[in-house]
This record gives C-alpha cells, sequence and structure tokens, in this order.
C-alpha cells in the first residue's frame, strides 16, 4: 500500500458502493491507519438500497417479513457498528471517518486522545453546520441518536428526548441524519449518514434507530416544506461540505482530496492488497 503524507484529512469519494465490500474495506484501512500507511480518512458514498443492523439491534425493528424486503430489493446486513437498524440508499450521503482518536485535542489526562463522547459530539456539530449551510436548522437530542431538523424552528440547545416527546410523536421534529460508530484500539470506522435527496419510504417500514413514532426527513424535503426554493444540493456537494467542517471541528487541518488508490482503494470500494 502506498504511503501517504499524514497531514490534514483525506476525502476519499467513492461514488455508489456495495455495502458489504465497504465493511471489509474499512477493516483493512483501520489497520492501515494504526500502522501509519494512511493519513486519517473520511469516505464519502453513497449506498445501494441496504438495512444495516447494529450491535443493538433488536428483532421487531425489521417489523415485516424478510421476503418483503427481498421483494422490495432491500439488501438486509449485520455490522459491528453501534446503534441499531437503520436504512442507506441512493440519494444519501454516507461516511466513514477513519480517525486515530489518539492525535486528536489536547488531554494530558488521556495522553492525549479524545473521548468517544467529544469525538460523536463533534461529528454531530459538523453535520449540523452542513445543513445549517442548506439553510436547515438541525442539530442534537440528548437521550436520542442522530440529529434532527425542527419545523417550528431551530431545536433548543438544552432539546432532551423527554422535553421533545411529543414533537417527534407528532412529526413536528424529524430524524434527518443518524450516527453510528464502530472505535477499535484507538481508530474510528463506520460513521454517519446525512439524508439528502433520498427515497423515504423505506424508513417507514422499519423501527428505524429502534424509536417509535419517527418521521424521517431529507434535505429535499425539508426545503419543499420551506416554501420555493432552488434545487438541494447533490450528494456530492454535501460531502465536500462536511468534510471541510468535520475537519475544522477536529481540528484535523486541511482537506485533501485524495484518489481512491492513494488510500488502498481500487474503483469497486474494496482495498488493494
Amino acid at each position: 500500500m502506498t504511503t501517504v503524507d499524514p497531514g490534514g484529512l483525506g476525502l476519499v469519494e467513492l461514488g455508489l458502493q456495495p455495502y458489504r465490500e465497504m465493511l471489509s474495506a474499512q477493516q483493512r484501512l483501520v489497520e492501515a491507519r494504526r500502522r501509519g500507511e494512511l493519513p486519517d480518512l473520511l469516505l464519502t458514498l453513497e449506498h445501494p438500497a441496504t438495512y444495516t443492523r447494529g450491535r443493538r439491534s433488536e428483532a421487531g425493528d425489521l417489523g415485516r417479513p424478510r421476503e418483503f424486503y427481498e421483494r422490495q430489493g432491500i439488501e438486509i446486513c449485520d455490522t459491528p457498528r453501534g446503534g441499531r437498524v437503520t436504512y442507506h440508499g441512493p440519494g444519501q450521503l454516507v461516511a466513514y471517518p477513519i480517525v486515530d482518536l489518539s492525535g486528536i485535542g489536547s488531554q494530558p489526562r488521556s495522553g492525549g486522545r479524545i473521548g468517544v463522547a467529544r469525538f460523536v459530539a463533534a461529528i454531530e456539530r459538523a453535520m449540523a453546520r452542513t445543513l445549517g449551510r442548506f439553510g436547515i436548522e438541525a442539530g442534537p437530542i440528548d437521550g436520542l441518536t442522530g440529529i434532527w431538523a425542527g419545523r417550528d424552528g431551530p431545536l433548543p440547545d438544552d432539546a432532551t428526548a423527554a422535553s421533545t416527546a411529543a414533537d417527534v410523536a407528532a412529526g413536528r421534529i424529524a430524524k434527518i441524519g443518524s450516527i453510528g460508530l464502530l472505535i477499535s484500539r484507538g481508530i474510528s470506522s463506520h460513521g454517519l449518514s446525512l439524508n439528502v435527496c433520498c427515497d423515504l419510504e423505506p424508513f417507514e417500514w422499519i423501527t428505524s434507530c429502534g424509536i417509535e413514532q419517527c418521521r424521517v426527513t431529507s434535505v429535499a424535503e425539508e426545503l419543499r416544506a420551506a416554501g420555493p426554493a432552488g434545487r438541494p444540493p447533490s450528494v456530492e456537494e454535501t460531502g465536500r461540505d462536511l468534510a471541510d467542517r468535520l475537519a475544522d471541528e477536529l481540528r484535523l487541518g486541511p482537506v485533501r482530496r485524495l484518489d481512491p488508490a492513494a488510500a488502498g482503494l481500487d474503483p469497486a470500494g474494496s482495498t488493494t492488497a
């Protein structure tokens, strides 16, 4: 594998990639990052229609027989990331940070390593800032996973699952992004998804992220609800903005776009030997 200058955050844009191939690719990239063969990376891509089940998934999260999902052309994959079941499909930005947490921040008590909670909070802020650039007020809700958008203005900074329960149940607050990470010996993988212009119906066929009565929305849907507006951003544009925001939140330095081959990835998305 080619050794890459370790500075900054390497952005690798991969287009549409099968989920299973990217699952194995991430495992190998994590090991390459641990050996110092790669810089910190952000992989941005889309997946074909796929449900992924995290470590906390329960049998009832997929509320219909497997045959139903097969008829819809949706693959079901188990994954080692955190969280429960979610949907991926074309028009949704998926971003996988392959990042060494030991090189982030200044925490003398932990040898300079950023904690997982702070890492997740940085991802949440980056997602919210990207959505804000496109005119959508969104943010986290304490006690719920992911990023949420409110139809009645920005969420309060102290929003909690309890304080927003009625609005979530009524659909006035909807989920627009998900986070599900895996941290292996200090290196992150898996990551996040932002609904840009994807089909939202498949979310209705599951208990998304284990949250009952959860309306899911997208950038395109929120812009339509706000009134006449221009087209939503492309997935590629959204991914590039997110990379800039994430690098800023984590103080990783400049974002450098990398050819997939420079990160040990071939055009099909699997890692090279």
